[in-house]
């Protein structure tokens, strides 16, 4: 998700000038960082959820202590004890029943203190979570709510799970598409759900991001900034943004192939070099004849 905060988050984030902000799933902080910079700039407050983050996270937490609340939670356990907030930022666990559950309580809270519910930005509305569930804790849900799984990894077009895929290391939903499945179904779901008027859009790209947006917040500047998401020039920036990330992928697979063929050609040496010096001691062991 913080590959979408220079061109697409921060636009929103200094737009909407929120007073309170919730992140779920901060991970190694790359997007809190920026959170509480703006933060400390701004006397904003931010919730941080988040029960298994990498170790760099509280590295920057411990630089800003006086801007932020961390709640090492499940979202599910956190969102019904923290304060209403402007902005939420979802990035937990990629399956329709957490999301919507997260949304849910989002909308609920606001409704319960008297709020106005908060703009809501979302990753993973694009391949491969869209609409296909991940668990990073399957063992939590039951099997109702939970759909049969295994640790394969995902191809584009393809809806079997697969050994040569991406995220293999997770437990990913066997099947894509159909009911209750992925994050952005669970946002499609939620919004059709709620008799609260509001907005979804949609950007495709690095995994996907959501920004629903409640009638109640929308502003003619914020729909300005939103709109401009989908403009030429901000395309075209990304477009060139996701070359430039292809070519670095493509440059370092290009030294990992470089480093595999290397070794595998002094493997082939050593194992010559082997069969010469069994010869040589094969030949050592022959009796000397007159």
């Amino acid at each position: 998700m913080h590959r979408f905060w220079a061109r697409h988050i921060k636009p929103v984030v200094e737009t909407l000038a929120p007073r309170r902000i919730i992140e779920v799933g901060a991970e190694f902080g790359w997007n809190t960082r920026h959170l509480l910079d703006y933060c400390r700039s701004t006397g904003c407050r931010i919730d941080i959820i988040d029960p298994a983050p990498h170790p760099a996270l509280h590295d920057v937490r411990a630089a800003y202590p006086a801007e932020h609340d961390y709640h090492p939670l499940k979202s599910v356990d956190a969102l019904p004890l923290v304060t209403p907030a402007d902005l939420v930022l979802l990035d937990g666990d990629h399956n329709w029943l957490t999301v919507y559950s997260e949304l849910s309580l989002i909308f609920l809270r606001a409704a319960e203190t008297g709020t106005r519910p908060p703009v809501v930005l979302f990753h993973d509305v694009a391949w491969p979570y869209a609409r296909r569930d991940m668990y990073y804790d399957p063992a939590s849900f039951t099997d109702a709510d939970r759909h049969p799984y295994a640790y394969r990894g995902m191809l584009p077009g393809r809806t079997e799970l697969t050994d040569a895929g991406l995220n293999g290391h997770f437990a990913n939903a066997l099947t894509e598409g159909g009911p209750r499945n992925g994050v952005l179904t669970a946002v499609e779901d939620f919004k059709a759900s709620s008799d609260v008027p509001m907005a979804l859009y949609k950007l495709p790209f690095f995994n996907g991001l959501g920004i629903l947006v409640p009638d109640a917040r929308m502003t003619p500047a914020l729909q300005a900034v939103i709109d401009g998401f989908f403009s030429g020039p901000s395309l075209m920036e990304t477009c060139q943004q996701l070359e430039t990330d292809g070519m670095t992928v493509r440059a370092e697979l290009a030294t990992v192939q470089n480093k595999l063929t290397q070794k595998t050609e002094a493997l082939m040496r050593a194992r010559a070099l082997i069969v010469e010096l069994e010869q040589e001691l094969e030949a050592a062991r022959r009796p000397i004849r007159a």
